[in-house]
Parts: C-alpha cells; sequence; structure tokens
C-alpha cells in the first residue's frame, strides 16, 4: 500500500496544499524553510493521528488559524482524515465516517518516518525507546496492544495501592494486583523480547552499512524479566519479595516499564564494558543517525514479513549527512520496493539512473501554498 495523495490544510507552513505521489521513490525538493519537514510531518499525521515532533496537537495549527486538517488517500482508494480544532480536540475519519478509535487509522498503511526529532530515539529516555517499540508491535499485532495497555492499567492501579498502603491502608489487594501485574507484564515481556529478536539481525546489517566507519552493530533488549526467563510465577514471587520496599516508594520498581532498548556497537571502536559501546553514551552524531535510519529500514523490514506490504518510508534531508558511499546503498535499498517519500534541498545527491522514474516535487517559497 501506499500514499497517493496528501492534502494539507492549514498545518503549520500550509494553508491548502495539495501533493501526489507514486508507489517508488519520490524526491521533495526545496530550500530551507520551504516547509519539507512539514509536509512529511502532515503526512505522518494523517496516517497515524500523531505528530513525530510533538505531543500537542495545537503547535500543528497555522498561525492564525483555528483548525488544521490532513488528509490522505491510499492507493487503493481509501481515505484518512484527522482533524484538530481549539477547543474541539482531534477527530478522524476513515472513508468519510467518523472512526471509532485510532487504530483504525493507524492500521490503514504502516509508515515509518525520519526527522531530526527521531534522534531522540538513541539520544532520549529508555520510555521513548520502549514507546517506539510497543507502537510498532501494537501495528504488528492487536495482541500485543492489548498486551501493553493491560501493563499500563496494571501499574497504574498498583502503583495507587501501593501509595495507599504505604498511608496506612491495608495492603490485602496486592496479591490480586500483583497477579495482573505478573500476568501483564510476562505477556508484554515475551512479546517485546520477540520483536527485538526479528528485528536485531536486519539491524545490524543496515546499521553497519551507514555507519560512518562501518564496525558491528546490534539491538538489545535489557529486561529484569529475563533473569526470572518470563516466567509468570517466578516473577510473582520476585514482587512478593519486593514488596516492602515498593510500599516504601509507592511505586511498582520491577517489571518489562523498566525495560530498556540498548542500540550498540560491538565492533569496531574498542567497546565500553562487555555488551558493547552504547551509542547514546558514546556514539557520534553520525553513528546515532546510522542507528536510526537502520532501525526504521529494519521495522520496515519486519512489518513487511508479517503484512506483506512493504510500508512508506518518509526521510527528511538524509542525503546530505551520508557520504557517496552510504547514500548509494541508502538509495538502493528504497529502490528495492515499497514507497519512500524524501526530502533534499538538491537533486545533485542523486545520481541520473536514481532520478529516472522517480517522483520530483518542487516546492517553492516558504511552505504557505504547493
Amino acid at each position: 500500500m501506499f500514499v497517493a495523495r496528501l492534502r494539507l490544510v492549514n498545518f503549520r507552513s500550509y494553508r491548502d496544499a495539495r501533493f501526489e505521489f507514486t508507489p517508488g521513490l519520490n524526491i521533495v525538493v526545496g530550500q530551507n524553510a520551504s516547509g519539507k519537514t512539514n509536509l512529511l510531518e502532515g503526512a505522518y499525521y494523517a496516517l497515524r493521528a500523531t505528530s513525530p515532533r510533538t505531543s500537542r496537537d495545537d503547535k500543528l495549527v497555522a498561525w492564525g488559524q483555528d483548525y488544521a486538517r490532513a488528509e490522505a488517500q491510499l492507493g487503493d482508494g481509501r481515505r484518512v482524515q484527522v482533524y484538530y480544532g481549539a477547543g474541539q480536540g482531534r477527530r478522524v475519519r476513515v472513508n468519510d465516517r467518523e472512526a471509532a478509535t485510532l487504530d483504525e487509522v493507524r492500521r490503514q498503511v504502516s509508515v515509518f518516518i525520519f526527522v531530526p526529532e527521531s534522534l531522540l530515539l538513541v539520544k532520549g529516555s529508555p520510555a521513548r525507546r520502549r514507546a517506539h517499540l510497543d507502537g510498532l508491535g501494537a501495528a504488528l499485532d492487536p495482541a500485543y496492544a492489548a498486551a501493553a495497555a493491560d501493563l499500563q492499567l496494571a501499574i497504574r492501579q498498583r502503583n495507587a495501592l501501593l501509595l495507599s498502603v504505604r498511608s496506612g491502608a491495608s495492603s490485602s489487594s496486592l496479591d490480586s494486583w500483583d497477579a495482573q501485574l505478573a500476568r501483564a507484564g510476562t505477556d508484554l515481556g515475551r512479546r517485546r523480547r520477540d520483536l527485538v529478536e526479528r528485528l536485531s539481525a536486519p539491524f545490524a546489517r543496515y546499521a553497519t552499512g551507514l555507519a560512518p566507519q562501518g564496525g558491528e552493530f546490534a539491538l538489545r533488549l535489557h529486561s529484569p524479566l529475563a533473569a526470572f526467563g518470563y516466567d509468570e510465577e517466578a516473577f510473582r514471587a520476585a514482587l512478593a519479595q519486593r514488596r516492602s520496599r515498593e510500599v516504601q516508594r509507592g511505586l511498582s520498581l520491577l517489571g518489562p516499564h523498566r525495560d530498556e532498548l540498548e542500540l550498540l556497537e560491538v565492533g569496531g571502536a574498542a567497546p565500553t564494558g562487555a555488551g558493547g559501546r552504547d551509542l547514546r553514551l558514546y556514539g557520534s552524531q553520525g553513528e546515532q543517525r546510522a542507528a536510526v535510519l537502520a532501525l526504521l529500514l529494519a521495522e520496515r523490514d519486519v512489518a513487511a514479513t508479517v503484512t506483506g506490504d512493504v510500508g512508506t518510508l518518509f526521510l527528511d534531508d538524509v542525503m546530505s549527512e551520508l557520504d557517496g558511499r552510504r547514500r548509494r546503498l541508502l538509495v538502493a535499498t528504497l529502490l528495492r520496493g515499497g514507497q519512500a517519500i524524501a526530502t533534499t534541498t538538491t537533486t545533485m545527491y542523486f545520481e541520473p539512473d536514481e532520478l529516472d522514474g522517480a517522483n520530483v516535487i518542487q516546492l517553492a517559497g516558504t511552505g504557505t501554498d504547493a
């Protein structure tokens, strides 16, 4: 599946703009401040009902306007629309019908995006990486989404009870919530473990090719549940042993909500520690960028094996950061199949044969019209 058309109304710098895309490589060319990043953000918003750059929908509304709308038509004719209005909140529609849940929008097409803020996947908190991983898992499997929701409910309710017990309430209900946390936690923990295992090989391959100095890279899930073999009863017993400490803190201290997705260099430069060199702490800007790109490409590969559909990949001005060898590797990967929409300031980053058959979209001005 691919994005055939996009319309942005009062979205960031766009007042009312329309774009048409082809199934393969699409190259959006424009000067700085011409609206390239806003275009990709708008397309992602239409397909995911969320922005990869901000958690506040009001930031998406054009200056002086009171609403924003992003509409996408897919190659098979399906239409999705996401609307945000001041004082009205967000509304989503699929084929002119109000969507019951955001999942109805997110199931339309697999989407992967690299914008400057994407580097926070490496630089940011473990929670950000967990949320990113769970977003992919939920998009591929409703059971994964249900496991993640069950865990959040169990953590929220158990933490509230821990606080009550710390204030003097009875702890009799904790056994029940220990059982729910153990069940939901091991369920989600196994699913996360399996997803990371599927991502690991393609991630290592892409990262090695895209990293500035080469090297060997690995994607690993560091989880406290691994010590218990992801066994529900063993996890529940560990919770009972830690109960007094958790009551003192008023927090659930053990579980998959403490998982850490690690992006590591395990070859090339001397590793830091037995597990490898953590790119979050020790990676160069180029290595971190390569790691994020490698993760997105790996996710697209895994999603394709699950859904049979090579999803759309949005890339914001990545060509300027790559040398010739790595740029050719990335473009060759994009040309192997699926839709890619890449922004750039000039087509000089592409070889003539790469431009043959590509859909080139030229932006003008500052992105207010297109």
